[in-house]
């Protein structure tokens, strides 16, 4: 499936919502009722609304798509809005995201757009992950945008840090953003190695644990891909 890889600035969406998952009887009908309510009256109760587009927005993953989530019916507004408990303003972080492009019927095609991007293998963050509508004239035959939050990947190993004890440190003990704790701690790294060893080293894991069957290959791809991280660029 093909995406592109954007960056994107922080942005507040508010809207109506609901908490639910994908595995609930009524997951559909739940976040169905929120659009006929977001559009039958509910949009024009929002305070400070910014631009035409609307969203479907979900957050608050209580791990990740498996497990439940708040869906939010939403539009961009200016800042975090005082409302009440029908509704509620979420932060979407800056940051990278997977930016997925599709044509369709907004109402019936989207969960099948979903489908797809959850068959993409992706590294994500569950912070905030959107489908965006922008107006059109045939909602029959709409370009519907879908952005997914992409995790920060350590520019050592290639792992994704997608929790708070994942970063590595800094000399002073604060969060370093670029490497995990495996590999940069109180600001030094933790092995001396070259490149090829690192791949190694991680290729090792990899086996054990089930993640590449043919370990050829997957050297192969990994050394294509290891030189685009930090550490290993001008090695």
């Amino acid at each position: 499936m093909n995406y592109e890889v954007v960056t994107l600035q922080e942005k507040t969406l508010t809207g109506i919502w609901v908490r639910t998952d994908n595995e609930e009887p009524e997951m559909m009908e739940k976040i169905g009722g929120l659009w006929q309510r977001f559009f039958g009256g509910d949009l024009e109760k929002i305070p400070n609304r910014k631009g035409e587009a609307v969203y479907g927005l979900y957050t608050n993953y209580q791990k990740d798509n498996t497990n439940v989530y708040d869906a939010v019916v939403c539009c961009e507004t200016d800042g975090v809005q005082e409302v009440s408990g029908a509704y509620k303003s979420v932060v979407v972080p800056a940051g990278k995201y997977a930016k997925f492009t599709f044509h369709g019927d907004a109402e019936k095609d989207t969960g099948a757009f979903w489908m797809e991007v959850w068959n993409t293998p992706l590294a994500r963050s569950f912070t905030c992950d959107f489908e965006e509508y922008l107006p059109c004239a045939d909602c029959h035959n709409a370009e519907i945008a879908i952005y997914v939050a992409l995790a920060d990947l350590c520019q050592s190993c290639g792992m994704p840090m997608t929790e708070a004890e994942h970063y590595g440190t800094n000399a002073d003990g604060s969060k370093n953003g670029e490497y995990c704790c495996y590999c940069y701690k109180d600001g030094a790294f933790t092995a001396d190695c070259t490149m090829e060893q690192m791949v190694d080293f991680c290729l090792n894991i990899g086996m054990e644990s089930g993640m590449y069957a043919d370990r050829e290959a997957a050297k192969k791809e990994m050394m294509l891909y290891f030189p685009t991280l930090s550490r290993w660029k001008n090695a």
